[in-house]
């Protein structure tokens, strides 16, 4: 099991719903979703995230940094 983080996210849920429905690349609608999920506090852990996107936590990480 992966620890919990700590990530601040600028933008409101509302900003980045918009951007989620406007985005082209699938790359991207996957950021955003992750963003979305974890600004909205419906995942907690990497290792969730992961899953939800069928990623590697790794990759997860990544994009995080």
């Amino acid at each position: 099991m992966s620890r919990p983080f700590k990530i601040e996210i600028a933008e409101s849920e509302e900003e980045l719903k918009k951007r989620l429905q406007t985005a082209n690349l699938g790359s991207q609608k996957e950021k955003l979703q992750m963003l979305w999920w974890i600004k909205s506090e419906q995942v907690k852990e990497q290792q969730e995230i992961g899953e939800r996107l069928a990623r590697d936590t790794s990759t997860v990480t990544r994009w995080l940094l």
